[in-house]
């Protein structure tokens, strides 16, 4: 099996758990794929596999936050303590397996999850545990509550 047909089959794995409300793939060559879920918020996020540079990239987990603004700053640092060794194993990315990176393109936050090693199966799942992460643990302050109302268009009164 491809590694692109892998990345294919774990997430729709998710998919047929009802993780995600949609799901399709696309293999863009022999080293690269393209997934598209429906997820958090109903958003649409465009997963890429790239098996030549090992890397899991979400386009924008996160839109319609300003690079400069305190939330991206914020998420950044939020981003960091994801590798902290004090985490519980199962809602941390192991620093020796994986990197994370993140940057601001026009307002969109993207997500990158770099392999250090050829565990991509690790890789996978810890890109989609990250991705809830950040919409479960991320927002938990109550912090953003208006950002995810007015990005989101949500009932103020039931957001969730």
């Amino acid at each position: 099996m491809s590694d692109v047909s892998l990345v294919g089959d774990i997430l729709e794995e998710y998919a047929a758990r009802g993780v995600f409300q949609g799901f399709s793939r696309q293999q863009a060559g022999q080293k690269r794929g393209l997934y598209r879920v429906q997820w958090h918020r109903r958003q649409l996020f465009e997963i890429t596999y790239d098996g030549v540079k090992k890397t899991l990239r979400i386009s924008c987990v996160l839109p319609q936050v300003p690079a400069k603004s305190s939330m991206y700053k914020e998420f950044k640092r939020w981003l960091t303590t994801r590798q902290d060794a004090a985490l519980p194993d199962h809602r941390r990315c192991d620093a020796e397996k994986v990197r994370l990176k993140t940057y601001n393109r026009g307002g969109d936050i993207a997500l990158t999850l770099q392999m250090l090693d050829d565990d991509l199966e690790y890789s996978v799942r810890k890109l989609v545990s990250l991705v809830n992460e950040i919409y479960l643990d991320f927002f938990s302050s109550g912090l953003y509550f208006d950002w995810l109302i007015e990005t989101f268009n949500l009932d103020p009164d039931n957001p969730y």
